[in-house]
């Protein structure tokens, strides 16, 4: 249902393009805080920062058209300990996510409203590194330390709308909310690595927005 949402938004605003009327270029960015389903890391919300640009075209008091950028979000951190019949181990990991996306952006301003409503639907390019850090405390030697990384990529859907207003005649500021899915990342005990999981995730943001358009 996303992917088809996802599509028909794509193909409304291709086939509105060649009638459309004036437009604009614009650039953004979003600053807020992110909830993410379940990672295995003790916190799950963290922050983003994200920077994207596009074009419109008008039409009436609406524009469609095509946005694209870039995000992070800042890492997450998390410990734990195992204990062996010998001793215990210490596990210290950090996970960094970073994406790019591509998608379909509509922006209304209803004539008598000082208001303006933006929607947004896409694909993402997620990229996820994870670093781990292990002490090993043996009862009879001394700890042995050591060190594993791990990198994949992933693809993924967002969503998201927004409600602002202009505070000057080409600048706007607003509020978003946006929905992303995406591929869990699994630790495999049996052989001592990090996959991708089909099992797919969800996560959302809140964030404050701010728009120029020229």
């Amino acid at each position: 249902m996303r992917k088809f949402g996802c599509a028909a938004l794509f193909a409304a605003c291709l086939a509105a393009a060649p009638a459309a009327s004036a437009g604009d270029f614009f650039i953004n960015g979003q600053l807020g805080q992110i909830e993410l389903d379940s990672d295995g890391f003790g916190d799950e919300q963290t922050n983003l920062v994200q920077a994207g640009a596009g074009y419109r075209w008008g039409i009436g008091m609406a524009q469609m058209g095509l946005e694209t950028g870039l995000g992070k979000l800042d890492d997450l951190e998390d410990s734990s300990r195992s204990d062996y019949a010998g001793g215990y181990v210490d596990h210290a990991s950090t996970l960094s996510s970073r994406y790019a996306f591509i998608g379909a952006n509509a922006r209304i301003k209803p004539p008598l409203l000082p208001v303006y409503f933006i929607g947004r639907a896409g694909y993402l390019g997620l990229e996820r590194k994870l670093d781990e850090t292990f002490v090993d405390h043996p009862l009879d030697a001394a700890p042995v330390t050591g060190h594993r990384a791990f990198k994949e990529t992933d693809g993924g859907t967002y969503y998201g709308v927004g409600v602002g207003t202009s505070i000057l005649p080409l600048l706007d500021v607003g509020l978003m909310f946006n929905e992303y899915r995406y591929s869990q990342a699994l630790y495999d005990p049996v052989s001592n690595e990090y996959h991708l999981s089909d099992d797919k995730r969800d996560a959302r943001s809140v964030s404050v927005s701010v728009e120029y358009r020229f």
